[in-house]
């Protein structure tokens, strides 16, 4: 798995990872946190490597759905954004687009 594969399904797993089963999240927690493989996995599981890769592909997607559906870390990296560039603002004395973007950000939370 490629580093930004990996770091994204850490991050999806750290928002979404209790939704799932505990068998998956257990797999996912080993996969990603401890860097095991399915087969080092599948030893200690006592089964194979093959359920174990469906399991993590089945747990992998699901991430995927939950933010697909949630959106939460899409709109937490978008927030983020907004307040580093308000930050910005504040420390250029730009305080009129400082109130405006801290307004848009007020009006726009649920979005």
């Amino acid at each position: 798995m490629q580093i930004e594969e990996l770091n994204s399904y850490t991050e999806l797993f750290d928002t979404y990872g209790l939704l799932l089963s505990k068998k998956k999240y257990e797999l996912m927690d080993k996969y990603l946190n401890c860097d095991l493989s399915e087969s080092e996995l599948a030893s200690f599981d006592g089964s194979s490597r093959q359920s174990v890769h469906d399991a993590i592909s089945k747990a992998k997607k699901q991430l995927v759905e939950y933010e697909s559906k949630c959106k939460f870390i899409e709109s937490n990296k978008n927030l983020k954004n907004k307040l580093i560039k308000l930050q910005a603002f504040l420390n250029n004395e730009n305080y009129e687009q400082a109130k405006q973007l801290a307004e848009n950000i007020i009006e726009n939370q649920g979005e």
